[in-house]
């Protein structure tokens, strides 16, 4: 179990910020970088562990119990980060695709934090 950080950006990298279970399998989780995250190297390896903490859990025994095997078409990691945040963390974000993804786990990133337009799932 990580540290939790409570002042850090990405506080607890062992939790999953928002899942949506979809009917018939596959979920959908969310990962939330509500203000600007630093391109410092802690903070990049919370990321790093807080995703491994999604993919991990996408093949739990729970999840896949509840969800099935994930699939591109019904699992997905996405990730909404404050566009304040560090360009090194963009890049980070960009190089975790294929390894998320080599999990048959989409991986959909963006800046937009608004309430308003958050995808209903």
């Amino acid at each position: 179990m990580a540290v939790e950080n409570q002042a850090s950006p990405i506080p607890s990298v062992d939790t999953i910020d928002t899942v949506v279970r979809l009917k018939g399998g596959g979920a959908y989780y969310g990962l939330i970088v509500a203000s600007p995250l630093p391109g410092d190297e802690i903070s990049q390896q919370r990321l790093l562990n807080k995703i491994d903490a999604y993919i991990q859990d996408f093949y739990s025994d729970a999840s896949l119990s509840i969800s099935g095997r994930p699939t591109m078409e019904n699992s997905r990691i996405h990730v909404r980060i404050h566009p304040e945040s560090d360009p090194v963390v963009f890049e980070l974000l960009a190089r975790c695709r294929n390894w998320v993804e080599g999990n048959h786990i989409q991986f959909i990133i963006d800046t937009d934090l608004s309430r308003d337009t958050m995808e209903r799932a």
